[in-house]
Formats: C-alpha cells, sequence, structure tokens
C-alpha cells in the first residue's frame, strides 16, 4: 500500500469517495492506492469524531500550525473559509477592502491571455 496518510488527506479522500455515489468503494480504494479496511477504519473514525478522530494527537500536532483552535465548529469555518477561496479561484477573481471599508471584486486577467 501507499504511504503514511495525515489526517488531512484521510478526511479527502473519504468526502471524495461519498461524493461519488456511483463509486464502489473496492474501486475507489484501489484508485487511490488504499486499503478497503483502511477506507473504512478512516469513515468511522471520521463520522465519530471528525478530523480528529482520524488523527492521533501527534498526528494532529504535526498537521495544525500551533495555537489553531481544535474545536470542530473552528474546523467547519475553515473549510468553509477555503473552499469560498478556492471558488474564488477557480473563477478568476479577487476580494478587497477599498479604504472606506468597501468589499469589492475585482477580476484578475486570465494567466494565458494574448495582451
Amino acid at each position: 500500500m501507499g504511504k503514511q496518510l495525515n489526517p488531512l488527506e484521510k478526511e479527502f479522500l473519504i468526502r471524495t469517495y461519498r461524493a461519488k455515489t456511483d463509486v464502489k468503494l473496492a474501486d475507489f480504494c484501489r484508485m487511490n492506492d488504499v486499503s478497503d479496511a483502511s477506507m473504512r477504519k478512516w469513515m468511522k473514525q471520521y463520522d465519530e469524531g471528525g478530523l480528529e478522530g482520524l488523527s492521533r494527537a501527534s498526528e494532529l500536532g504535526e498537521v495544525l500550525p500551533e495555537g489553531v483552535d481544535r474545536s470542530e465548529e473552528n474546523y467547519k469555518r475553515e473549510i468553509l473559509k477555503l473552499r469560498i477561496e478556492n471558488e474564488r479561484l477557480k473563477k478568476n477573481y479577487t476580494v478587497q477592502k477599498t479604504e472606506d471599508g468597501q468589499t469589492v471584486f475585482i477580476r484578475l486577467s486570465p494567466k494565458n491571455s494574448k495582451s
């Protein structure tokens, strides 16, 4: 099997698998070089304890910077923030605050445009 995965990588695999309702677990595991048993164990740990459940304390310390709030609520907020950021980058715009505190959206020029 592949290398040791950290809790965030395990969570990503679980979310990806659950989003693909038409893919069998065995096929998904084979494509991602993980065992069915490991994947089942991770899903159970994740369902019971979220990201904390997927990690032993020592592992989580390696993934998260010092001083990070490890509450589930904080994880959810952070994931939402990153999803929004990801969508924004896909759509190629940036968000900035003007001097008077207004939020403005600024289109970024495409990287491959011939200008």
